[in-house]
């Protein structure tokens, strides 16, 4: 009985680390691509590509995916990212 729960718990633990591993990885792709675009927003605002509407409306939505990828919530921050995107791809 003893031997059964042992086998259980490291079973237990070494698939937890596998999927918190998985996870991981997920959470760092959210963030480098916030990252990503809050590099190319300060670009297009260092070159005064954007109105301050605009740089108001953009900020407003980076901090909303960073709120989303902090949650774990990356399919709506990679949302709120490709809005991004496309408000200073028009630029």
């Amino acid at each position: 009985m003893l031997r059964r729960v042992a086998i259980g718990a490291a079973l237990a633990c070494i698939l937890g680390g596998t999927a918190y591993a998985v996870d991981e990885n997920v959470d760092n792709a959210c963030t480098e691509q916030l990252s990503a675009a809050e590099e190319a927003v300060q670009n297009k605002i260092d070159a005064n590509a954007l109105s301050d509407d605009e740089a108001e409306q953009v900020n407003q939505l980076l901090d909303q995916a960073d709120a989303l990828c902090t949650e774990g919530n990356f399919k709506d921050a990679s949302a709120a990212l490709a809005q991004v995107n496309g408000l200073i791809g028009k630029k």
